[in-house]
Formats: structure tokens, sequence, C-alpha cells
């Protein structure tokens, strides 16, 4: 999502901006400073307050919490009682707002959320998302909910954040900060010293003894009950800050991403999982299903035989340079895996091939690398079994555009296997039709820019199966990437393959996404064609080539190099299975043969004279009127 769609919730806890203890208090220098630092941070936030002395004593004497009691006098008039604080409280804060300038606008929590049993029925967002297009601060605080069988209840402000977390659907929430009374976290150890928690793992959460800190009035569960909120959140891979909103700045700091004292809570472990099942359904659906473009246009080249040829058919040389790196064909292992054990097999497997017969290998995106260390053996793998080789190392523009992304974070890339090239994967569609995939790219060029004045090794743009125009080639080479990997459509469907995948958003469309865009895109012989017109840079063809005979089709269109992902995907399978690498070396040597075949057909002696030679081949059916549109 671009930058202005990037929002921050901000829970402020009751008792920070009241004593609790003493019912209908306010602690108006906290709250004012508190105001200033949201309105001083410039962020795009959702404000979200809990009841403190206002509606938690109310809460506690009618016990709202547990619904209907007809035995508690008066209990029906106590819950408008409770309301009613609650939004006293709010206004007040609004109108602090105001005073200074800042439009607030207040969203009552009861026309939004119901309960319904044990959980919480969410109605539309709507309202929220218009405040934060408008510019204008939602707030939304602890208060009464009803309950679809005639009752009530309280949601807390905790409770309303892990629905806006779960539910909000045109922005993306960065993470959630709860200020509060204390620094964040304190474990109890055992000579009953408390010790201070600045990092902590999601995985690490159950394990805690917290430290004993005092307990005031509190109906929605305190620091305990705040703990299986935050697990939820993070469930949802949203990171979770706690902060003492009592310390000088620490509300501005925390919403600029600026050191604080605090406790982080990560959610590292879920997003390795989450990451590693990814990648083992990326490899395990397209061998399982279709998920193949159903239109291959390399079926409308035709390569023109000579009946005659004047050489050995062991006279032809498929030897190629790529940078710098000479190659025994012009054949590229195409980006596949990367971060999850069986991945480290599969690359194995593929880089033991690829060194044996002297052609390039590229690796799945290093995106789990880099967020996992633990993963990054199943990179690290590639090079040491193949260490002569060229390495194609691969990161998403997804990272790179990501505002925390460092020149850093590239440089360990590459440093993980030893990189002779980098590859920065563009796969606007593929993350778009993806879980909570990452679209925005804003600030790409610039962190383009950055990385290219520091790394010396070739880079190259390499797409995802939709292939490339001219003017996104021609604009990729004036930024300075070194070639291209072409990634056509007619392979492989990575929209095809999301809609096989679990995708919570489909629930809410009438059709699947990724089903409706699986031919999207532009087809690899037309994307050759595209790329070698505007730039003289390296291209490897990618995209639905499946033989050698294709290999040539490639570089008689423009290209230098041919890449396969799914033939190797299935060949490296085997060998899995197998406990062997000898399809994939056969596979390789296939492929070597019937390009070498095709060339001794056309009476062409090597690759350099056959690429982008017209008078070689002849273009048919819809190719030719995508060529000629």
């Amino acid at each position: 999502m671009s930058l202005d769609k990037e929002i921050i919730i901000l829970k402020l806890g009751g008792g920070l901006l009241t004593d609790k203890n003493k019912p209908f208090s306010l602690r108006e220098d906290v709250i004012d400073s508190t105001i200033q630092q949201i309105i001083d941070s410039g962020k795009k936030i959702i404000l979200i307050h809990g009841g403190g002395s206002f509606g938690h004593p109310l809460a506690k004497k009618y016990n709202i919490s547990k619904g209907l009691n007809v035995s508690i006098e008066n209990q029906v008039l106590g819950l408008a009682e409770t309301h009613k604080a609650m939004t006293k409280f709010n206004n007040i804060i609004i109108n602090k707002f105001m005073e200074k300038n800042y439009p607030a606008l207040s969203i009552q929590p009861s026309t939004i959320f119901l309960k319904n049993a044990r959980s919480i029925a969410t109605q539309s967002l709507d309202s929220i998302e218009t405040c934060l297009n408008l510019g204008i601060l939602p707030i939304l605080y602890g208060d009464i909910i009803f309950d679809i069988n005639g009752s009530f209840s309280i949601i807390s402000g905790d409770d309303i954040i892990l629905e806006l977390c779960k539910h909000i659907k045109n922005y993306q929430v960065l993470k959630v900060i709860f200020s509060m009374e204390s620094d964040g976290l304190y474990i109890q150890e055992i000579d009953d010293d408390k010790k201070f928690l600045s990092e902590i793992d999601i995985d690490e959460l159950d394990d805690l003894k917290l430290a004993d800190l005092g307990q005031k009035i509190d109906v929605t569960g305190g620091i305990r009950g705040k703990i299986n909120k935050i697990k939820e959140i993070c469930k949802l891979r949203i990171p979770v800050q706690l902060i003492n909103g009592l310390n000088e700045d620490a509300i501005l700091k925390a919403l600029n991403n600026q050191e604080v004292i605090s406790t982080s809570i990560s959610c590292k472990s879920i997003n390795s999982k989450t990451i590693m099942d990814r990648k083992i359904e990326h490899m395990k659906i397209p061998l399982k299903q279709n998920v193949q473009h159903s239109e291959n246009y390399f079926n409308d080249i035709k390569l023109i035989h000579h009946p005659l040829p004047e050489f050995e058919l062991t006279d032809i040389d498929l030897s190629v340079n790529f940078f710098g790196k000479k190659i025994s064909a012009p054949i590229c292992i195409s980006a596949i895996t990367g971060g999850h054990p069986i991945s480290k097999k599969i690359n194995e497997i593929l880089a033991k091939a690829a060194e044996a017969e002297n052609i390039i290998m590229s690796v799945g995106s290093q995106r789990a690398g880099l967020e996992d260390l633990s993963l990054q053996d199943s990179f690290k793998i590639v090079r040491q079994v193949a260490p002569n080789i060229p390495i194609i190392g691969n990161i998403g523009i997804g990272q790179v555009s990501d505002s925390n992304f460092k020149v850093e974070d590239f440089k360990q890339c590459i440093d993980m296997i030893n990189a002779d090239v980098m590859a920065i994967h563009l796969n606007a569609l593929h993350e778009l039709v993806q879980d909570k995939g990452n679209i925005s790219y804003s600030l790409f060029k610039k962190k383009f820019a950055e990385i290219r004045k520091e790394i010396k090794i070739p880079i190259i743009a390499k797409e995802v199966g939709a292939g490339f125009n001219k003017d996104a080639a021609i604009t990729l080479d004036n930024l300075g990437f070194d070639g291209f990997d072409i990634g056509g459509a007619g392979g492989t469907s990575f929209a095809a393959i999301e809609s096989k995948r679990d995708n919570q958003e489909n629930d809410s469309l009438t059709r699947v996404l990724g089903e409706v865009f699986r031919e999207w895109g532009n087809p690899t012989p037309v994307s050759v064609f595209n790329v070698r017109k505007a730039s003289n840079k390296t291209i490897i063809a990618t995209g639905g080539l499946k033989t050698g005979i294709d290999i040539a089709k490639s570089i008689v269109l423009g290209a230098d190099i041919g890449g396969f992902a799914y033939t190797f995907l299935k060949s490296a399978w085997k060998d899995y299975e197998d406990k062997t690498i000898s399809n994939t070396i056969k596979e390789i040597k296939t492929l070597k043969k019937e390009l070498q075949s095709s060339l001794w057909l056309m009476n062409v002696k090597t690759i350099e004279e056959l690429k982008g030679n017209k008078s070689k081949r002849i273009i048919l059916g819809k190719l030719y009127q995508w060529f000629n549109n």
C-alpha cells in the first residue's frame, strides 16, 4: 500500500489519562501533553482510549461486563449511566483536539460492534476509513456493547483494536502502540527482583511470569488480559509496542519509530511460519494442480529449417559469458525457492546439478533469510555446493520499497550466497492477489538509487509471471539496472497459485481475484521483444519455456539466456524423493541437446550468430498481432 494508506493504532490507557481509584478524575497535564504529541507526529492514526475513572467504577458497580442480570438493581439504568460517563470522557478528549484546531471525530463503538456469544460481530468500518481519507482523527473508546441475543456487555479498547486489526481493509496497520503507566513488561525473577523486557517475540509470551506492579480497578483484565489480546494482534503479523505515556515525548518517539524505553513485541515467529508455509505451498501447488497459463506464445514462433547443415553437430559451441563468467550453455535455473527446510534440500539438488553442468542458478526471494536468520541456510547451501557457477540472488520490490529497508539488508542478501548478480523481483500482480500482499512501491526509485550507488555487482530487474512492456523497460534501464529476467506470461501463473491458497479477502468478494487475473500479463516472447527494443543489456527469457527449442526461439528474438523454473521444480522434486540429483542433471543435458540440435538444423554455429537473427524465424497467429498492434 502507498504511504498514505499506512496507519498506526494508538491506545491510551484509561489509567494513564485518569486516576481509576478516583471516579471522574482527569490528569489534565497528561492529556494535554499526549494530544500535542499526537498532533506533532504528523502520523495517520486511529486513536483508542480506555474507560479510566469514568467507565470502570460504574461498569464494576453494575457488573455490566457479565450481561443482563435481573437480580442487580437498576442494572439497565447503570448501563446507560456507564455509556453517558464514557461519552462525557470522550467529549473532553475531542474538545481538547478541537481547541488546537485539529480535526477529531468520535465514533461510538456500539454502532459498529455487536456481541455474539463469546465473539464480537464487526459491522462496516467505512466511517473510520472515511475519516482517515479526509484527514480526520477517528477516536474510539471502551464502552458498553449490545449482545445480539438481547443482552449487553463491555467492549474494551483492547477488544476494539483487535477487531480493527482483523477487519480494516483499505489501510495497512504498521503497528499497535499501547501507552500505559509503566515502561512495558516486567518479569519476576527467582530472587524476587523485577527484570524489564525491551524485546520479546510472540512465542515467548506464554511462558512469562509477569511481575506484580499493582492492580487498580479494571473490569477488562489489566495487563494480563492485555497479553492475550496482544498475542491475537501479533498473529495477524502486526507488531506491538508498550510504552510509558508519562515519560517525556514517549508517545511522539514511538509514533516516529525513534528510540524510546518500551517493550517491543514482534511477530517474527509468526512471520517465519507464514513465510515457510507459503514457500512450501508455492512448490506443492504447481506440482499437484494446473496453475499454468492457458496460452504459450512460443507455439507462434517457427524457426526456419536449413536442410543442408555446413558443419558437424559437435562443432556447435553453446558456451556464453554471463557477467564475466563463462557457462557451458545459455541456461538458467530460475528462482524457485528458499526459506523452508525442504527448500534447502531442493536448492542443494539444483545447485549441485548446475555446478556439474556449469549453468546459472537463481535462488528464490531471500526475504525469509532477512527476517529469520535460521532460514538463511536454505539459501547458503547453494554457494556451499556450487562454488564456481554464476549465482543470482533475489529480493522483492516490496522489501526494497519499505521505509525501513537499508542498503545493508541488500548487502546481506549478497553475502548470504556470495551472489554474482542480484535480482529485484517486480511482482505487483502476485502481491495484489496474495493475502496481505505488499503493494506499496512509492519509495522504490529513491531506495534503488541508494542501492545502486553502493552496490557494484550487476543488478537485474525480474518479473514474476506478468512480463515487461517497453516503457517499464526504458524506465528500469535508465534507473541503472544491468539486465532483465523477463518472467512473462505463458508459464506458471502466480495469480492462479494464490487463488488456490487460503486468502481471507476472498471471503469479502464475489469472485476470487487470483482466478480472475490468472491469465493477466505480457507473454514472454512479447516481453523479450519489448525489452530488446528498449535496452541492449542482458536478457534472461523466463516464463513458459519448455524445451531447448524454446531457448533458441527466445534467443532469435533477442534474449541472451533461457530460464526454467517449473521444469526444474519437477526434476528436483523427483530427485528429492529419490535422494539423487540425476533427474535434474538429465534435464539440463536434454535442454543442451535440444538447443544444439536446433542450431544445427538452422545452420547456425554459435549462440551469438543466432541472437536477434530475424532471418531464422517467422511469427504467426496471435503473437504476430502482439508484434504488429
